[in-house]
């Protein structure tokens, strides 16, 4: 399946806590200043240690520097356990590496901190993009009893709902939510893929092929509408028309991972292994540290007989994820063939 695609106010930091002075009459003779005065003027005295350290995280996260801007939030947040810029921004760069549970904690402790529907928002977002989807379905079910002032937060709300539907096989459910958000945004290229995917599910290849197709339209440069579009012409069966497909996806991007996945699969199939080996080559250029794709490169490199070549990416394979299944017994085979030579 294609993979479906996804301000708050800095609060003002006391810092250490100030001796208040007693209230006392100003040199006019007027009355006392009031202490709820004296209060709110403490409270509004911003640490210019935390706007420093606020400042440096933004530029951090701008570089996507995100371990690092942690570190600095973290030293805000032990002056201020509950700052809520603090709290979205270590949020975020969580959520920018893939660490959705720890991304949970400090959303929900935004929650408490603001009771705003931003943050119940990020919640339901980030339990969406970690693929719980029960408790996605749920918090977001919780933010529509609001009124979502933002259409294009109420568009990605529908659309994700669509989403989760539709990995739960309950199609016309997600089809009704694609609805609600094409009546918010009908010149969406990401919605249209939304239903093109719909539609493979469905077994639908026509619709699905007008859905693609009317998400290039939108976007030419949307590498994942030109994948949908490969995958249901090879299941049509013209393998050429989807081998096109997927090298204009990879022209546009050339680490979409189902492209490569699809266009090397399909060329050894084909016997085309020398472009299949290129293209990974290419692929792990960039994308380094994928293992799953490194051991596909070894077995073609062994299928072709460069063994050498597919020993060498198996040290790869085995420093990245030494449990991989398959990879040590290709290994051994390929010790013994080696040593036999």
């Amino acid at each position: 399946m294609i993979e479906f695609d996804r301000g708050l106010t800095p609060s003002k930091n006391v810092g250490e806590p100030k001796a208040i002075p007693r209230p006392q009459s100003d040199v006019a003779g007027g009355p006392p200043r009031m202490a709820h005065q004296v209060q709110q003027a403490i409270a509004e005295f911003e640490d210019p240690a935390v706007n420093v350290l606020l400042k440096h995280t933004g530029v951090l996260m701008q570089a996507r520097e995100y371990r690092l801007a942690v570190n600095l939030l973290r030293n805000v947040l032990m002056r201020s356990a509950d700052h809520p810029e603090a709290l979205l921004r270590m949020g975020l760069c969580f959520r920018e590496e893939s660490r959705y549970d720890e991304a949970l904690k400090c959303f929900r402790a935004l929650v408490k901190t603001t009771r705003s529907l931003e943050s119940q928002i990020l919640v339901a977002e980030t339990l969406y993009m970690g693929e719980r989807d029960q408790m996605a379905l749920g918090a977001y079910r919780e933010v529509l009893k609001n009124v979502v002032e933002s259409q294009s937060q109420l568009f990605e709300i529908y659309k994700n709902v669509g989403n989760i539907h539709v990995r739960a096989g309950d199609y016309e459910s997600a089809e009704e939510f694609y609805n609600k958000a094409y009546c918010i945004n009908p010149a969406s290229d990401v919605l249209m893929i939304n239903y093109g995917t719909l539609e493979i599910q469905r077994e639908n290849l026509g619709e699905a092929v007008e859905r693609f197709r009317k998400a290039v339209e939108i976007n030419p440069e949307n590498d994942k509408a030109w994948v949908g579009l490969a995958i249901v012409h090879r299941q049509m069966g013209d393998a050429e028309l989807a081998r096109a497909n997927a090298e204009r996806a990879l022209d546009i991007n050339g680490t979409n991972r189902t492209a490569i996945r699809l266009a090397v699969e399909w060329g050894v199939q084909d016997g085309a292994f020398s472009m299949s080996i290129l293209r990974l080559q290419d692929y792990l250029a960039v994308e380094c540290e994928d293992a799953e794709m490194s051991f596909m490169l070894a077995k073609i490199l062994t299928q072709v007989g460069r063994l050498s070549e597919a020993r060498l990416e198996l040290e790869r394979v085995l420093a990245l994820d030494p449990a991989i299944e398959g990879a040590e017994n290709l290994t051994r085979a390929l010790d013994k063939e080696l040593a036999n030579r």
